[in-house]
């Protein structure tokens, strides 16, 4: 597992961990290498199947090798196609629930982590009002929103 991770970072800038559902919680994707190949956070998506999250962590990182920065408290229109999706910085204390693979590469918890967080098909966030009651706990918001 070391040294395949070892060798995507090399190869790629980048390995993508997926973590199924459980009874703790939805799956969730991250990224791992981008803070090392590019100086860019590393990413985590939460409750978007395994698939697709993979798709839009490789898209965004395509998008940091061409020079793009993901900045918290921004909302980015070029991550799911007809949504605009909102960036923010992960909260240290979440590190340990979520990114166990990306601490072990780097030893710790000294990298960058931003959430993309995507909304409803109609268009609403998780922190809304008119957010589904049914999915209420799919997308966790793992720092601050500051809306």
């Amino acid at each position: 597992m070391v040294q395949s991770l070892e060798n995507n970072i090399t190869q790629y800038g980048l390995q993508v961990q997926h973590v199924l559902e459980d009874e703790l919680g939805p799956g969730f994707s991250y990224s791992v290498g981008l803070f090392k190949s590019y100086g860019h956070a590393e990413i985590i998506i939460v409750g978007l199947k395994q698939n697709l999250a993979h798709t839009l962590i490789n898209n965004m990182a395509n998008d940091i090798k061409e020079g793009k920065v993901f900045a918290a408290l921004t909302y980015e229109e070029d991550i799911i196609d007809d949504f605009n999706c909102y960036i923010i910085e992960v909260d240290k204390e979440n590190y340990d629930s979520y990114v166990g693979q990306a601490q072990n590469y780097y030893g710790g918890d000294d990298f960058p982590l931003i959430q993309c967080i995507y909304p409803t098909v109609q268009g609403i966030y998780p922190w809304e009002d008119k957010w589904p009651k049914e999915i209420k706990d799919l997308q966790p918001i793992l720092g601050s929103i500051n809306i």
